[in-house]
C-alpha cells in the first residue's frame, strides 16, 4: 500500500469565527464548487427522505462555519446545497452506529461520461468544531499547510462519514463496481483480510436497485471499522454492513479525498473550508 496521499493546492480563504447561533428552520446554504471545464451545470430534484433519523443535540448550536469563500450563506443555515446537482444536505447528521452528531465540511458530485451520478458530502465529528484549537490538536495541525492537511485528517482519530446521494437510478452491481475500482487504485493484490472486506461490499450492494434519492453512508469510526448504511425511501436507521480492513477503508477514502479523487469538487470544497477553520 502506498504512502498517504497529499493535496497540493493554493486555496485562499478568510478567517472565520465559529457561530453560536441556532439555525433558522428550513434555511439553506449553498456550497459552490467549480464545474469541470466545458461541462454545463445540471440539476435534479432535491433528495427526499433525509430527516427522520437526523438528530440535533445541544452541541448543534456550536458548529463549524460554512465560510463565504465557499459560496455559503449565513452560518446559521440548517442545510447546504450542492449547486451542480441541487441536492440538499443537512448541516449536521446522526448516522447509525455512532451517537454524536457529525458536521458537514464539504460537498461535491461525481459524473461519468458527462452524466451526473451522485452528490456527496463529507462530515466529521461535530464535537471538534466547537474549538478551533481542539480541532488543531485533534488532527495534529499547528499551522495550515494545504499539502499535508488531508494527511493529518486521515491519520487523526476523528470519526468521518461520506454521504452519497444518487441523482439517477443505478443498479447495485454498477455501484459496487465503482467502489471496487476506487479501492483497486491502492490495493492491487488483496490479502485474505482485504478480500473478505471486498466480498462484504459485493454482498451489501449486489441485487439492490438503487433509485434516485437513495443515500449511502460510509462512516469511518476507526481504522478497522467502517459502517455502511443504505436508505431508500426511508432514512438510515440501521447498519447494513461493516468493513473491518483498515487498508480497504483507507483506500476507499483516499479515492474521494486523496491526490486523485473521483470527485474533485468534494475535495476542493472540503479543503477550502478546512483552510478557513485552521487559519482562524
Amino acid at each position: 500500500m502506498s504512502a498517504v496521499p497529499v493535496v497540493s493546492s493554493a486555496l485562499a480563504g478568510p478567517a472565520v469565527a465559529v457561530a453560536v447561533a441556532r439555525p433558522a428552520s428550513g434555511s439553506v446554504t449553498r456550497l459552490r464548487a467549480p464545474a469541470p471545464h466545458g461541462v454545463p451545470a445540471g440539476s435534479v430534484p432535491l433528495a427526499s427522505g433525509l430527516a427522520n433519523c437526523y438528530r440535533r443535540s445541544a452541541a448543534a448550536t456550536r458548529r463549524l462555519p460554512i465560510p463565504s469563500a465557499a459560496g455559503g450563506g449565513t452560518v446559521g443555515d440548517a442545510f447546504v446545497i450542492e449547486d451542480t446537482t441541487n441536492v440538499k444536505f443537512p448541516r449536521e447528521i446522526a448516522v447509525p452506529g455512532y451517537t454524536e452528531p457529525l458536521v458537514i465540511l464539504g460537498t461535491g458530485y461525481r459524473e461519468k461520461f458527462f452524466l451526473k451520478i451522485y452528490a456527496a458530502a463529507f462530515y466529521v465529528d461535530c464535537s471538534i468544531g466547537v474549538d478551533t484549537m481542539r480541532w488543531r490538536e485533534k488532527v495534529g495541525i499547528e499551522t495550515f499547510d494545504a499539502s499535508s492537511v488531508f494527511d493529518s485528517i486521515f491519520k487523526a482519530p476523528v470519526v468521518k462519514s461520506l454521504s452519497i446521494i444518487l441523482v439517477r437510478d443505478v443498479d447495485g452491481k454498477t455501484f459496487v463496481k465503482a467502489l471496487d475500482d476506487i479501492i483497486a487504485r491502492q490495493i492491487k493484490k488483496p490479502s485474505a483480510e482485504e478480500e473478505q472486506s471486498l466480498s462484504t461490499f459485493q454482498k451489501t450492494f449486489l441485487g439492490r436497485s438503487l433509485k434516485q434519492g437513495t443515500t449511502v453512508y460510509l462512516t469511518w469510526l476507526e481504522p478497522s471499522k467502517l459502517l455502511i448504511s443504505i436508505a431508500g425511501n426511508q432514512d438510515p436507521c440501521q447498519v447494513d454492513a461493516e468493513i473491518t480492513s483498515a487498508t480497504v477503508n483507507y483506500a476507499l477514502y483516499d479515492g474521494f479525498l486523496g491526490s486523485s479523487p473521483v470527485s474533485p469538487t468534494l475535495r476542493s470544497s472540503t479543503a477550502l473550508l478546512l483552510e478557513a477553520i485552521l487559519t482562524k
